[in-house]
């Protein structure tokens, strides 16, 4: 049987990879046009890499927390890390170095950059430590039947009510201070960190009337 003859003027289909094969010239040029892509993609990728270098600026190694720290805690080579940062992203008072035995006055996340000012002065432990700058230590006893359960962290209104007769013609009831720091709680007391000019209005209200403590939330 005689094989079929196309009709004429009917168009040839065309097979890249016989064609190809056919003419090593088609074949390198095709080569050539890849590794050029190729080469120019590289060249973007390097470009761009080198142009978000420059924006972040140099590096510089600082100290990071290893995991989460608490407040009061001493902080020794286990708890951080040497690693390197940009120096647009890396605060002017990280440290590189831990000093001799080290205490944190306030909480550091794992991954958090350490500074300065997150460490209590020298010599302070426990609740002196966490101690904000300029404040003072009052302990406000704990009524178990009114006082919320309380933790180092939390913050704190210190509420006073009065007698009747030494209210006056004031109010028997008011806040002496809002949202303070609670550095320390135990059985009897709950230990708050106020202003310094605030500590001797505290202790007055502690001897005049009830002082209670309510719980700041978010």
């Amino acid at each position: 049987m005689r094989p079929r003859t196309p009709p004429r003027g009917a168009r040839r289909r065309i097979r890249p990879g016989l064609a190809l094969r056919r003419d090593p010239r088609l074949w390198w040029a095709l080569v050539l046009t890849l590794a050029v892509a190729a080469g120019g993609l590289a060249s973007a990728i390097v470009s761009a890499a080198e142009s978000t270098r420059r924006a972040w600026g140099t590096e510089r190694m600082v100290l990071v927390a290893r995991h989460d720290l608490h407040a009061g805690d001493e902080v020794g080579p286990g708890d951080v890390e040497l690693l390197a940062r940009p120096d647009a992203v890396v605060p002017a008072t990280a440290l590189d170095a831990l000093p001799p035995n080290a205490v944190l006055r306030a909480d550091v996340v794992a991954g958090e950059v350490l500074v300065k000012q997150r460490l209590a002065p020298t010599g302070l432990r426990g609740p002196a430590a966490r101690l904000p700058a300029g404040t003072r230590a009052v302990a406000i006893p704990i009524d178990r039947g009114t006082t919320p359960p309380l933790a180092p962290g939390d913050r704190v209104d210190i509420l006073v009510v009065l007698p009747r007769e030494a209210a006056g013609e004031g109010p028997p009831g008011f806040a002496l201070a809002s949202g303070v720091l609670v550095v320390a709680v135990d059985d009897a007391a709950a230990t708050v960190a106020v202003a310094r000019e605030l500590a001797p209005r505290v202790a007055v209200a502690l001897g005049e009337g009830a002082v209670l403590l309510a719980l700041v939330g978010a």
